[in-house]
């Protein structure tokens, strides 16, 4: 049985001198996340000033609002434009049957 390829057997020393695996932490647990006791100056201040997830909520709860509203919207204007063709249709073929009708009269009499 032949020996390993020249290449293989340098992988394989590569491999060999490079450091233990079992000495590398492969999971670390990330420290918690914490402020200093000392941060605020008075309990006043404990609360988080900028938006509060109260108002995010609301903020979301208004957004699917009017996301309804204008889907509803959309739906609406659909239907009106389905409406408007329909009564473009009925025009534009009106006129053509009534001029063959009378075509096919007047042919007719002569």
């Amino acid at each position: 049985m032949p020996g390993p390829s020249p290449r293989r057997k340098e992988r394989d020393d590569s491999v060999d001198s490079s450091p233990r695996t079992s000495k590398i932490k492969r999971h670390i647990s990330l420290p918690p996340i914490t402020r200093p006791g000392e941060q605020y100056e008075n309990e006043d201040e404990k609360v988080l000033k900028g938006p509060k997830v109260l108002q995010l909520l609301h903020t979301i709860v208004k957004m699917r609002e009017e996301h309804k509203a204008l889907t509803d919207q959309v739906a609406e204007l659909a239907l009106e434009l389905k409406s408007a063709r329909d009564d473009y249709n009925t025009l534009h073929r009106g006129p053509g049957v009534k001029i063959e009708r009378l075509e096919k009269k007047v042919g007719k009499g002569n």
